[in-house]
């Protein structure tokens, strides 16, 4: 099961760069402790534009949504997309082809999901394309 209009939102795409500490971050619910848990990570990562990624995981969904964070690998995509199946949420980066990079990159993306559109509990997954 595919993913609707306007079920799915990318509220922010951010460049965190490659900072020592982002690999195998989870992704969180926004308004949940293990959101919580994410920024403190990012401030410890000491990325440059720490600020932004407090405004990003600080974006409130109406209440009619969800906003869910996922800190991604990649090299120079440009955006990402996150489709729905079953009960799971998955992310995928997007852009950047034909660009090889030396050290990964990592990217903070923010989604919003129509709330009636996915289970209570969705499993959060991440998958490289």
């Amino acid at each position: 099961m595919g993913t609707g209009k306007g079920q799915v939102e990318l509220e922010t795409f951010t460049a965190l760069g490659s900072a020592r500490g982002l690999a195998g971050l989870e992704p969180a619910e926004l308004g949940t402790a293990d959101a919580q848990d994410l920024q403190r990570t990012l401030e410890r990562a000491k990325i440059s534009n720490l600020d932004e990624a407090r405004a990003a995981l600080s974006f409130a969904s109406p209440a009619d949504r969800r906003g869910f964070a996922f800190v991604m690998p990649g090299c120079a995509e440009d955006g990402a997309e996150l489709t729905v199946e079953g009960d799971t949420l998955n992310v995928n980066l997007t852009g950047g082809e034909n660009v090889n990079c030396a050290t990964a990159n990592y990217f903070l993306t923010v989604f919003s999901v129509e709330r009636d559109s996915i289970p209570a509990t969705p499993k959060l997954s991440t998958m490289r394309r």
